[in-house]
């Protein structure tokens, strides 16, 4: 099981579908940084389930569900994705948590757990990841994590971002 000390990744469960349909498809606040830089519609996140979660723990990459291990609840979705930036091939890390638990390490948490597991499980070489440019907490973080600017650009589905890169093995 994939797990830190106050989290767990979970497969999606359809527990966990009314939670992330929320997340995804009505928390203005939280989606107006992260993957399309807005809500999504019900038909785009049904595709987003589908084609990116995780659905078994067999699975590597893709959309985990971020579940508190004190009390079970659905806090957001984390995991890694095979990725293309400027012309490199590469695996990005990310996180979406709900507001209600920003400003309590969960990222910085998130992010160690994910460096971690690439490097030792998955024997990556390096991960990346990208964040809006005005989400200063997320840069932060990825910084806090020793992870290094390399350029901004602009993403066709995503707009402007940020790309961070931190190498793990070489």
């Amino acid at each position: 099981m994939l797990q830190t000390d106050r989290l767990q990744f979970k497969p999606f469960h359809s527990n966990y579908e009314a939670a992330l349909e929320n997340l995804c498809c009505e928390n203005e606040l939280v989606m107006k940084t992260t993957l399309k830089s807005r809500v999504f519609t019900k038909a785009e996140f049904k595709a987003l389930v589908k084609d990116e979660f995780i659905h078994s723990e067999k699975d590597s990459f893709g959309f985990w569900c971020v579940i508190s291990r004190e009390d079970g609840s659905l806090m957001g979705i984390s995991g890694i994705h095979p990725c293309h930036y400027l012309e490199r091939d590469s695996h990005e890390f990310g996180f979406i948590l709900h507001h209600d638990y920003w400003g309590q390490g969960f990222a910085t948490e998130i992010g160690n757990f994910w460096l971690q597991h690439a490097r030792n499980q998955l024997k990556l070489p390096q991960l990346v990841a990208t964040v809006h440019p005005n989400n200063t907490a997320s840069k932060k973080v990825l910084q806090k994590l020793g992870l290094n600017l390399i350029t901004t650009f602009t993403a066709p589905e995503r707009g402007a971002r940020c790309l961070f890169c931190k190498v793990l093995l070489g």
